[in-house]
């Protein structure tokens, strides 16, 4: 499987400032407007409404071999019309889930213009640091930690967001475990609360605030006896002219009013941090919109309130449902308490607050806080199509229950029979004809559109039509768009691009990222001038430190000017740029962003990347560099091979490879220990699929160039007429038997 290559070209890594050069296609794009027009799902003035349904029988196990005439379906009571059905796995979502191409004023879902489906699982982890307690968040990195390691699949597109929005870069889609590993280890508490203190008196816990918030009176007197407890009432003394709302108020009226008080700051501040998650947790869902594909989102949280009476009510869940309907998003929610019980006076944690003269009034307002939390929980669960895990200290179990809710799904599509322009949240409801027996799991509906929002939205989009912007303003809103995609969830694809970041140090120039970026071509709008077909790309590059400043940049614009035989090869081939970016020691993120001048389309890519401190004298390693390896004999080229026949190996940058292939690679082994010019370092080649090691390679020897002991290359090739296709992670251990220590590098590949 695995084979050395004869020799090593060190300079194959390196290029003087970009590359550019034809990359991709098998047709040549004619003149502007020459493209194939898109199909579409939908028809002019209707919506498109996409639904995941999962369906399980009475013991709870997932139903597989419905048919599209099982399913009846029906918005606000009507009966609907299924016009689309596909059944998807877990492995392979759903067949005419497509690229979105659409208007998002009008339809749920992507077009029908059939692009690649790929086997991923997108999958945001959503840890609400607003609502955890010290002790359930250290639980709950334990449980994501496991879950990465131990029940994340090859091909999971994994994405750890908080509700405080206090990771930042980390907050975007990667299958690689270190960076999520890092992003898991960063999570901290983000609340400051201070309201509900239980240390003054009275000590109102939540639940009871939003009860004497909504005029429950056992609530309210249980605050009031501990207030006369404490502070009990003095003898009563004559005041002449005393006003009930001033100083001659009772004892018992005051501790009514300071408890009302308090109830009303508690519930305020129960309010933002709730309004706080569920809005984050909207716009999260919101923009997962564009993305093809089975998309799911895990809320791990303590639960929290939604507001006291109901003038105080925060916020519309029914926001989050309609945003999960129309992005095809599904919610579970995982209540981090974990299983509760409850000793008689409440949490044995907290000094005990129970009246003499209210016996069993604080316990059934403990025993009701813990439902009335999770309530919240259970309805964003319930109305998206998931679930809530409850009751459980096994937490990695409930995440199994997540991934094994997705083996198999149903997708349905219908447009309504009426087209309501009111504004009017539809209900949804899904049955199995003839079959109650069986249990059916859908969103339960969206929010029609506004007739009135849709025509403000029309008369706006004339005016932008009639407006003629300067020059400086045009600017502004590229810039703005860039920034857009610079900071996406997810990389944007109507320019599909790829990104590789990798850490390397160079004789003179010394340590830092070499990135090598891969455009493809094919969807651009090219013109035709005379013989020559026209286009222009402007390329920003951005490296991001680990607390999200701005380390390095730059930004270059392309003119491509080809003739018809270079503009078939441009197709095939796109372009690929390379630039070597010096860095001091630390953990980087690389983002990139492409937009074509005249059509205003975008694609990004970001990728991490770390630069070892090579002046602490330790092992390490460089990145791993790859290659397509289709010639038994060939060794990887150098830059300067590379630039003169201007044909760059795209593979090191989309890391996609056939089966039956060859896979080279290329790592730098640093700082080897020396006992007389000589050093001892040996090398596994090991391949991982998720979590479970499929090949490794006996250890190889490592031989150093006679000119430099500090950078010790390794060059070999993978075969790969034994993998199947799917997603694997290539994984290079280097152990120096001199110092006694070990390095390992790691980088994800696809066999298709």
């Amino acid at each position: 499987m695995l084979r050395p290559l004869i020799k090593l070209s060190f300079l194959m890594l390196l290029g003087a400032g970009s590359i550019y050069s034809p990359v991709s296609s098998s047709h040549a794009q004619g003149q502007k407007g020459e493209q194939p027009k898109e199909q579409t799902l939908l028809r002019l003035e209707t919506e498109l409404v996409q639904l995941d349904v999962v369906v399980s029988d009475k013991d709870g196990k997932l139903v597989h071999d419905l048919k599209r005439e099982d399913f009846e379906l029906f918005e606000d009571g009507v009966r609907q019309q299924i016009t689309h059905f596909a059944i998807g796995t877990a492995r392979q979502p759903a067949s005419w889930l497509t690229r979105e191409r659409r208007n998002p004023a009008k339809d749920f879902n992507p077009s029908a213009t059939p692009v690649e489906v790929r086997g991923e699982r997108y999958l945001v982890l959503a840890v609400d640091d607003l609502h955890l307690t010290p002790g359930n968040l250290i639980l709950a990195k334990k449980t994501l930690l496991r879950f990465i390691n131990n029940q994340m699949r090859a091909g999971d597109q994994i994405a750890i967001v908080t509700t405080s929005g206090n990771l930042g870069l980390f907050q975007q889609f990667t299958n690689e475990r270190p960076v999520l590993e890092r992003a898991i280890n960063r999570l901290s508490l983000a609340q400051n609360r201070v309201a509900a203190s239980s240390i003054d008196i009275p000590r109102i816990s939540d639940y009871q605030a939003e009860l004497i918030d909504r005029g429950d009176s056992d609530a309210l007197e249980l605050a009031i006896q501990e207030i006369l407890r404490f502070e009990p009432e003095p003898s009563p003394r004559p005041s002449r002219g005393a006003s009930r709302t001033g100083g001659g108020l009772s004892a018992r009226d005051r501790a009514a009013a300071q408890a009302r008080a308090k109830a009303r700051a508690i519930v305020a501040e129960n309010a933002h941090y709730a309004r706080a998650t569920l809005t984050t947790l909207e716009g999260v869902i919101r923009s997962l919109r564009a993305l093809p594909g089975r998309k799911m989102v895990v809320l791990l949280s303590d639960g929290f309130f939604t507001g006291g009476d109901s003038a105080s009510k925060i916020y519309d869940i029914r926001r989050i449902t309609d945003a999960a309907t129309r992005a095809g998003v599904i919610i579970y929610s995982l209540d981090m308490r974990g299983l509760i019980a409850l000793p008689p006076g409440g949490d044995a944690s907290e000094p005990s607050k129970v009246n003499v003269n209210l016996p069993g009034v604080w316990e059934r307002i403990e025993y009701e806080a813990v439902e009335a939390k999770r309530d919240g929980l259970n309805a964003l669960a319930r109305d998206t199509g998931g679930f809530l895990i409850f009751n459980t200290n096994d937490l990695s179990s409930g995440l199994q229950r997540v991934l094994e809710d997705n083996e198999v799904y149903y997708v349905l599509a219908y447009e309504p029979a009426v087209s309501h322009r009111d504004g009017r949240f539809r209900r949804i409801e899904v049955r199995i004809a003839g079959r109650p027996e069986l249990k059916v799991r859908t969103r339960t509906g969206y929010f029609a559109p506004s007739e009135k929002e849709a025509k403000r939205t029309a008369e706006k989009a004339v005016e932008r039509q009639k407006e003629n912007p300067t020059k400086k303003e045009a600017q502004a809103a590229k810039e703005a768009q860039i920034r857009a995609g610079l900071s996406a969830l997810f990389p944007l694809r109507e320019i599909p691009v790829a990104l590789a970041a990798d850490f390397i140090d160079v004789p003179e120039l010394g340590s830092g990222g070499l990135l090598n970026a891969h455009v493809d071509l094919a969807g651009m709008s090219f013109e035709r001038t005379n013989d020559l077909y026209q286009t222009a790309v402007d390329l920003t590059v951005m490296i991001f430190d680990e607390q999200g400043k701005v380390a390095s940049s730059f930004s270059h614009s392309v003119k491509l000017d080809l003739k018809p035989e270079a503009l078939e090869r441009a197709l095939r081939q796109g372009f690929s740029t390379r630039s070597l970016v010096p860095l001091k020691p630390g953990f980087y993120q690389a983002r990139i962003a492409v937009r074509e001048e005249s059509s205003g389309r975008l694609g990004s890519a970001a990728k991490w990347f770390e630069v070892s401190d090579l002046n602490q004298k330790q092992l390490s390693l460089s990145g791993i560099f790859l290659s397509l390896g289709d010639d038994p004999l060939s060794v990887l080229p150098s830059a300067s091979e590379q630039i003169s026949n201007g044909q760059p190996r795209p593979a090191q940058v989309t890391r996609r490879f056939k089966r039956g292939e060859g896979l080279d690679f290329l790592v730098f082994a640093y700082n080897a220990k020396a006992d007389k010019k000589l050093t001892d370092l040996v090398i596994q080649t090991q391949v991982y699929s998720g979590s479970k090691l499929v090949y490794a390679a006996p250890l190889t020897k490592m031989a150093p160039p006679e000119d430099d002991l500090q950078r010790i290359p390794y060059a070999a090739r993978l075969l790969l007429e034994s993998f199947d296709p799917g997603d694997y992670e290539l994984r290079l251990v280097v152990i120096d038997r001199l110092a006694k220590t070990s390095a390992q590098r790691s980088i994800n590949f696809t066999v298709e």
